[in-house]
């Protein structure tokens, strides 16, 4: 049995109302915790300014702070005021968090994108001497990548990673990444926890009728694979291609045009985004770089029939949506899910299949329900629970 009140912090660099991925799992990580009778606070970024200092949201604790770093990028970008800033809040910070930490004494901290608050959750953890717990989501890890060992960042990340009970990751192709950055830390604490979705994606209403159209969604970043996709559209300009995530000019920044049958949706909420994911004809998750995936597997819970680039973590989730599935529903479920090259030829091809494969989306349909079970958060989160529970 889990001790009573039991108190676990979990730090993140951003939370609620802010929407996100990274936001989304934070949130899923503090209901699952607290439903099992934890203590939760949420310590976060006072980012934007106009967020309160303090809020209580689904019954949880939001504590925020001003974490400022990085002084001498403020210093090369002429922003003087940001570096007076860092000066003044850096240690009015750090002693508000010495008051709550000692006022709370959390037995288990869990950070979530370890990068602003390297030195803080340090100097507090030899303070404290609470259980640490780091949760990695991927760009972060792409950025400790550049960095040179003999940084102060790198020496900080080393120091909070070797102090841990657990690493976790959202999928083990990015905990395999993080150990090529630092291959002196104990693989044994690594644990990966495959991002479930959200309840609006598992109660989405599903439907055979699709509109014609092919969707993706994704930031308006080179690593996203817009170009591919984009070449893989020119070759047949028959179809309708729908791109949400951002508005021309970012688009237009990656050095693309919009030309007919191309359409900007701009940023969707995420009723919007679970109701075009169910009416889409296809969905296209053309990336070159990606850590997990959950659009893939928010696609596949709404129904939506996926071409998607075998790079990442994405192989992970095509997995783990199968891992239930019989020889027999495994095969439907290859019909409608196509795993392809990141190459714009081989993307085409897989789109070309699905828009031929007029028969049989029915019986794709029907494994929905069965596939939402594995991506429900409380399966992804239980034995996370039970790691920190038995600590």
């Amino acid at each position: 049995m889990l001790k009573q009140n039991k108190k676990l912090f979990l730090w993140t660099s951003s939370y609620l109302p802010i929407i996100g991925g990274l936001e989304n799992a934070s949130k899923e990580f503090a209901l699952h915790m607290k439903k099992q009778g934890w203590d939760v606070h949420i310590i976060t970024n006072r980012y934007p300014r106009s967020l309160p200092g303090q809020e209580y949201l689904d019954g949880i604790k939001i504590v925020r702070y001003l974490f400022f770093h990085s002084p001498l990028n403020y210093i090369r970008n002429r922003r003087p005021d940001l570096f007076f800033a860092w000066l003044i809040m850096k240690p009015v910070t750090l002693i508000k968090l010495i008051v709550h930490f000692f006022r709370t004494r959390p037995d288990v901290v869990n950070l979530h994108f370890p990068d602003h608050q390297l030195f803080e959750c340090n100097f507090l953890k030899y303070l404290f001497r609470f259980k640490l717990v780091i949760s990695l989501h991927g760009n972060e890890v792409e950025r400790m990548g550049i960095l040179k060992k003999r940084t102060l960042r790198y020496y900080f990340y080393e120091k909070l990673f070797k102090s841990t009970i657990l690493i976790t990751g959202c999928s083990k192709y990015l905990l395999d990444e993080f150990q090529k950055i630092f291959p002196q830390i104990e693989s044994g604490k690594y644990l990966t926890i495959h991002n479930g979705v959200g309840k609006l994606h598992l109660t989405q209403n599903v439907t055979e009728n699709k509109n014609n159209h092919i969707f993706t969604a994704a930031r308006f970043v080179p690593k996203k694979g817009f170009e591919l996709l984009i070449e893989a559209f020119q070759k047949k300009t028959d179809d309708i291609l729908l791109i949400a995530g951002g508005n021309k000019k970012e688009l237009e920044e990656l050095g693309f045009e919009i030309k007919n049958g191309i359409s900007l949706l701009g940023r969707l909420s995420p009723v919007e985004m679970a109701t075009q994911l169910a009416e889409s004809k296809i969905t296209v998750i053309p990336s070159i770089i990606e850590p997990y995936g959950i659009i893939v597997a928010e696609a596949i819970c709404c129904g939506s029939p996926v071409v998607a680039t075998n790079v990442g973590g994405i192989s992970e989730v095509i997995a783990l949506a199968k891992k239930n599935l019989n020889s027999i529903e495994q095969g439907v479920f290859d019909g409608w899910v196509k795993l392809v090259d990141p190459e714009a030829a081989a993307i085409r091809v897989g789109i070309d299949i699905l828009l031929k494969n007029h028969k049989g989306l029915e019986e794709y349909i029907k494994l929905v329900p069965k596939v939402r079970k594995q991506f429900s958060w409380s399966k992804r989160l239980n034995q996370y629970h039970s790691l920190l529970a038995e600590s």
